[in-house]
């Protein structure tokens, strides 16, 4: 008895007879409407609804802005920050705190480790390793802010030695006042032994110091407080 042919086959078969066809496709019996090179009434008003559309957008830059004059001075440089900023909005500082960078605006709340030794609530601290500060447009930074790019063509003893400077105090002043002292939730750490009956219980709560940070003042160069202090002859 010969195989029955499957289901599939069979449709196959019938989907390549029905698309075959005996005789060509007749011409078009309708001709094309003619091609107008002026524009119709309908491209028209098209065009006027997209630029209608557009008009709320901002205009395109050009492809090539004129690149703009760094600072020849330090007093310039903080004049246009100053410019730009105030001493309570539109300011950041990158400072350094537990050996790690952290990023500052104005009346952030900053937690910490437990600092030491333990400070009171409501006391002020000033910010010593502030390694850059800027605006929206501008910014000072210091040696230490590319401390990893001046590392890389230095070898093991050097990185060891060098010292990068951060922004004196004089240019950049800014101060944490301390809000309190808490503690997190209570940890339990399981420790055991398979086999040895050691079973211990670890229990630990971590501190923390809440900051809050000050407004970021901006001051002189010391060469130009020394040359404005002295009496003109």
């Amino acid at each position: 008895m010969p195989p029955r042919p499957s289901i599939t086959s069979s449709f196959a078969r019938m989907s390549l007879r029905g698309l075959q066809t005996t005789a060509p496709l007749p011409p078009p019996t309708t001709p094309l409407p003619p091609i107008n090179d002026t524009p119709s009434s309908s491209s028209s008003s098209s065009s006027s609804s997209f630029t209608s559309a557009l008009s709320h957008l901002p205009p395109i830059l050009p492809s090539s802005t004129p690149e703009s004059t760094l600072p020849s001075s330090t007093s310039s440089a903080l004049s246009l920050l100053s410019s730009q900023s105030t001493s309570s909005n539109g300011r950041y500082i990158l400072a350094r705190l537990h050996s790690r960078t952290y990023l500052l605006h104005p009346r952030d709340i900053l937690t910490l480790p437990t600092l030491k030794p333990l400070q009171s609530p409501g006391s002020t601290l000033n910010l010593t390793k502030i390694i850059e500060v800027g605006s929206r447009d501008y910014a000072i930074k210091s040696q230490a802010a590319s401390a990893s790019l001046l590392k890389r063509n230095m070898d093991w003893k050097e990185k060891r030695l060098s010292v990068f400077e951060n922004i004196p105090n004089d240019l950049v002043n800014c101060q944490l006042t301390v809000l309190e002292h808490t503690k997190s939730p209570m940890e339990r750490i399981l420790k055991k032994k398979r086999r040895k009956g050691y079973k211990k219980t670890i229990e630990h709560k971590q501190g923390w110091t809440r900051l809050r940070v000050g407004d970021i003042h901006l001051g002189q160069p010391q060469a130009q407080v020394q040359s404005e202090a002295e009496p003109s002859i």
